[in-house]
C-alpha cells in the first residue's frame, strides 16, 4: 500500500535542489505525470515506482513509506568514492529514527568540501 502523503514527501526529497527537470531526466517520467504525483492526483504503478527507486538509488519500500530510511544498495562501493563514504552510507542505512541523515549529510559536506560538491553534482547527472 502506498502511503500517499509519505510518497509525495519522499518525491520532494528525491527531487531536492536539482529540481523537477533533473528528476524527469533521471527517471524518464514526464513533467505532467510528476506534477500529478506531487499534487496527489494520481499514484504510480509498481513499474513506475521501481523506475523511480532505481534511478534514485532507493528502495520501493522507502519510496512508498514502508521503510524509514532508504536502503543502500550493495553496489555502494561503486557509488561512493572512498571507503569512509561507504562506511557512512552503511551507517546511515542502518538508522531507523526518522531523521533524514542523507540530506543533512549531503548538504553539510557540499557546503564544506568543494570536491564533494563536484562529485555529488557529477553523480546526480546519471
Amino acid at each position: 500500500m502506498i502511503h500517499e502523503r509519505t510518497f509525495k514527501e519522499r518525491l520532494y526529497i528525491l527531487i531536492g535542489e536539482r529540481g523537477n527537470k533533473s528528476f524527469e531526466r533521471r527517471t524518464g517520467i514526464s513533467e505532467n505525470t510528476l506534477r500529478q504525483y506531487l499534487r496527489g492526483d494520481s499514484l504510480p504503478t509498481l513499474k513506475t515506482l521501481e523506475q523511480i527507486a532505481k534511478a534514485n538509488g532507493v528502495s520501493v519500500g522507502w519510496l512508498i513509506g514502508e521503510e524509514l530510511q532508504p536502503q543502500v544498495a550493495d553496489s555502494c562501493k561503486e557509488k561512493y568514492p572512498n571507503e569512509s563514504m561507504q562506511e557512512i552510507a552503511q551507517w546511515i542505512a542502518s538508522q531507523h529514527d526518522g531523521i533524514n541523515y542523507w540530506e543533512i549529510l549531503k548538504a553539510k559536506l557540499a557546503q564544506e568540501y568543494p570536491d564533494f560538491k563536484a562529485w555529488l553534482k557529477q553523480s546526480t547527472k546519471n
